[in-house]
C-alpha cells in the first residue's frame, strides 16, 4: 500500500473506530481498539520513519558479555571493488558501489572475507553504534534458536507435529503441521501479505496480544507442505514452542546461546507485541547493530562453530541453508525468487550455481546477511530502503564475493565478464 492509500485508509478507520471497538470483543481480532489505534497511529509513523519502529514498542534486553569480540583487520587496498554489475532488465548495468550504497538509503556495509573485515561504511547518518532494525532477517536468528532447541533435546524433531508443543491447536485442522512445515514455509496456514487492516500482514505487526492471535484466531488455507506461502504466523508458532519447551523468553535464550557466546559488541534489542503478553517479534524486529549481524553470518559461514566452541551443531545449519533438490513445491507467494533459481529452507533464502550456493537473511526494506560459503565471505546491508529488487541485490552481493575471492591479479574484461555470469545472474 502506498503512503496516499495508507493515509486515506487511516482517516477513514479513525472516523468509524469507535462504532467498530464497540462490536462484540471476540468478533474479529482487527475489531480491536487497541489493534485500531496502533493500525493508525503507529502506522502512521510507520509511513514516515519505518527505520524507528523499534522505538514504538516495549521491547527486551539482549546483554552482550565483554569483551566483544573483534574481526581482525586485512588490507583494505584494492580488496572491494570500486564498480558492480548486475542485471537490469535484458542490459548489464556497471554503477560504482560507493553511488550505489548511497543513492539506495544504505545505513551500514560490511563485507568480510575469510573472517576478516575488509570493507565497513556507514551511511546516510548512521554510525558503527546506530540500531539496525532487521525486518525478517529476525526470523534467521528464531531458525538458528529452533536448530539449537532441537540440538539441546529440547525440541525432538523437525518432524514432530506442532500440536505436539501447542495442544491448543489439536482437533482444529492443525495436526498434520510439522515444526518443518513452518520453517519452509509450508504450513497452509491462512495469511494474506497486505498492510489493510483487517489483512494477517498487518494484524501481526500491531496486534497486542500475538498469543491469542495465533492460539485463537488462525485458520488453515490449504493441506501443509503443498506450496511455498510466505507467512509471519510460522514464525511465532516457533517462537512460543522456543518458551515452551527451553522455559525461556525467545531473548533471554537469544542471550544464552548466542549473543554472549560469540562476543557481540552491543546488547541489542527485541520489541514484543505488549508488556502484558511479552512476545517477542520473531519474524521481524530484533534490533541491533550491524557490526554483530556480520558475526551472526560468520557463525553461519563457519557452520555453526566460533573459535572452536560450537554454538549451533554442524548439521543443523546445512541442513538450514544447503539446497533441497527434493522441494519441488509451488510458490504462491514471491515466485521470482523461485524463477531466478533461489530456494528456501529454514528462514533463509538461498541461490543454487551447480555444486556452488549462497544463503541469504533477507529484511523487506533491504536489510541482508549475505553467506557465500565457497568464496567464504559474508556480507551485510542494512538500510530503511530496498533501492534494488532483491534479486538484483543479490546479484551484486555475489559479484563482490567473487571479486574478493579471485583478487585482482584476475584483472581486465574477460575476469568482468567471468565474474558477472558466476554472479547468479539468472536468466
Amino acid at each position: 500500500m502506498n503512503k496516499r492509500t495508507f493515509f486515506i485508509f487511516a482517516f477513514a478507520i479513525a472516523l468509524i473506530a469507535p462504532v467498530l471497538t464497540a462490536s462484540p470483543a471476540g468478533a474479529t481480532p482487527w475489531i480491536n481498539g487497541d489493534y485500531l489505534a496502533r493500525w493508525v497511529f503507529w502506522g502512521l509513523r510507520h509511513q514516515v520513519a519505518p527505520s524507528d519502529d523499534y522505538k514504538m514498542f516495549p521491547y527486551r534486553t539482549i546483554d552482550n558479555a565483554p569483551p566483544a569480540y573483534q574481526f581482525p583487520r586485512a588490507p583494505a587496498a584494492g580488496a572491494i571493488p570500486v564498480e558492480v554489475e548486475y542485471k537490469d532488465g535484458d542490459a548489464i548495468k556497471r554503477v560504482a558501489l560507493d553511488e550505489l550504497l548511497e543513492s539506495t538509503g544504505t545505513h551500514a556495509f560490511i563485507v568480510t572475507k575469510d573472517g576478516k573485515l575488509l570493507d565497513e561504511r556507514y551511511l546516510n547518518g548512521y554510525q558503527r553504534d546506530s540500531i539496525c532494525i532487521s525486518r525478517s532477517v529476525a526470523k534467521s536468528f528464531t531458525s538458528a534458536l529452533v536448530g539449537i532447541a532441537i540440538d539441546e533435546g529440547f525440541i525432538k524433531s523437525v518432524d514432530d507435529p506442532i500440536i505436539n508443543y501447542l495442544p491448543e491447536l489439536k482437533d482444529r485442522g492443525f495436526d498434520a503441521i510439522t515444526i518443518r512445515n513452518l520453517l519452509t514455509m509450508g504450513s497452509g496456514i491462512r495469511y494474506r501479505i497486505s498492510s489493510l487492516p483487517w489483512d494477517e500482514d498487518a494484524l501481526y505487526y500491531f496486534y497486542p496480544n500475538l498469543r491469542n492471535l495465533l492460539l485463537s484466531d488462525m485458520e488453515v488455507a490449504e493441506p501443509p507442505g503443498n506450496a511455498f506461502h510466505y507467512t509471519d504466523y510460522n514464525v511465532g508458532l516457533l517462537a512460543i514452542i522456543v518458551e515452551r519447551t527451553t522455559h525461556r523468553t525467545v531473548s533471554e535464550y537469544l542471550q544464552e546461546k548466542i549473543w554472549k557466546p560469540i562476543g557481540m559488541e552491543y546488547p541489542a534489542t527485541w520489541s514484543l507485541d505488549s508488556v502484558q503478553d511479552g512476545l517477542e517479534l520473531t519474524h521481524v524486529a530484533l534490533n541491533a547493530r550491524a557490526i554483530d549481524y556480520a558475526k551472526f553470518g560468520q557463525l553461519y559461514l563457519d557452520k555453526g562453530n566460533w573459535n572452536g566452541r560450537q554454538i549451533i551443531s554442524e548439521r543443523w545449519v546445512t541442513e538450514s541453508t544447503a539446497p533441497d533438490p527434493n522441494d519441488h513445491r509451488r510458490w504462491e507467494t514471491y515466485p521470482q525468487w523461485a524463477d531466478a533459481g533461489g530456494y528456501y529452507k529454514y528462514f533463509w533464502w538461498g541461490n543454487s550455481r551447480g555444486a556452488d550456493y549462497s544463503f541469504e537473511a533477507i529484511g523487506r526494506w533491504g536489510q541482508f546477511i549475505f553467506v557465500a560459503p565457497r568464496a567464504n565471505v559474508v556480507i551485510v546491508r542494512t538500510a530503511g530502503n530496498l533501492g534494488l529488487d532483491i534479486e538484483q541485490w543479490s546479484q551484486v552481493f555475489q559479484y563482490i564475493a567473487n571479486f574478493v575471492s579471485h583478487g585482482e591479479q584476475s584483472g581486465g574484461a574477460a575476469r568482468i565478464d567471468a565474474l558477472l555470469k558466476q554472479a547468479g545472474s539468472k536468466d
